[in-house]
């Protein structure tokens, strides 16, 4: 008897277009997932409040109340709170030589009504203290404890201005700042804040970006910081006399006195 031979069947027993549609779909679902993951990133970077650019200034606007002591029982400085509400001094020029004395004395210039009332030093410090991220406090109290609040101050090393700026650090850092005048009480006093900024990032570095060391540098050189910290050194090694300036500083500004 003649066996038939059974046909194969076919390997497209699924029709092409329902493959494809198959295929449509899964690709849809993915392109769909990925737009809402998308989505929802995006409304997370809106709805994140704005990051500050001075935010790494963030341990200059109040000391680490946890390592201070309590206020000290004598009041602050008065010499201090009377400075602070006291007008800029008007900046004035050097006399001029003249190679012969004046034959009749010089008519004065007439004083023209101004429109605003001087700035006082306190004003300045705000001013300087939001735009740069610091406390106006501790800034006031810095710039008395170097210079006495004189914009002309000069140091025996050459320090300059009211916050006693070396002539170096202000060579490098009063172009970013756009100050021209170390004798300006604002231009000195923004010169040093961004010091005081670059202070703390280069501590950050080594763990020890606190507002006590960072004052330290300041007066102490931020190498002979580094140099210490490197060495196993703690904040007890730091020399009398820096120490003392820091905890003037932090008591004058407000009113707290480090533990000792």
């Amino acid at each position: 008897m003649r066996r038939t031979r059974s046909s194969p069947r076919s390997f497209r027993s699924t029709p092409l277009w329902l493959m494809l549609a198959g295929g449509f779909v899964l690709l849809g679902i993915f392109l769909v997932a990925l737009t809402l993951t998308v989505l929802a990133g995006a409304l997370r970077l809106i709805s994140a409040p704005a990051q500050s650019p001075t935010s790494a200034a963030v341990l200059l606007v109040a000391p680490d109340l946890a390592s201070l002591a309590p206020p000290a029982a004598r009041p602050a400085s008065g010499a201090l709170q009377q400075m602070i509400t006291s007008p800029l001094p008007t900046p004035t020029t050097e006399p001029t030589a003249t190679s012969s004395p004046a034959q009749t004395p010089p008519t004065p210039a007439p004083i023209l009504p101004t429109s605003a009332p001087p700035i006082t030093y306190r004003a300045l410090f705000q001013q300087v203290g939001d735009a740069y991220g610091i406390d106006w406090r501790l800034l006031a109290a810095l710039a008395f404890r170097e210079s006495r609040m004189d914009p002309g101050a000069v140091g025996r090393d050459g320090d300059m201005g009211l916050m006693q700026i070396l002539p170096t650090t202000w060579d490098e850092f009063a172009p970013p700042t756009v100050a021209a005048e170390p004798f300006d009480a604002r231009h000195n006093l923004e010169v040093a804040a961004a010091y005081l900024l670059y202070l703390q990032d280069k501590l950050n570095e080594i763990g020890h970006g606190e507002i006590y060391w960072v004052l330290a540098a300041y007066n102490w050189g931020p190498n002979n910081v580094r140099r210490l910290v490197n060495d196993g050194g703690n904040w007890d090694d730091v020399p009398a006399r820096q120490r003392q300036y820091v905890a003037d500083i932090l008591e004058a500004a407000f009113g707290v006195r480090m533990n000792e």
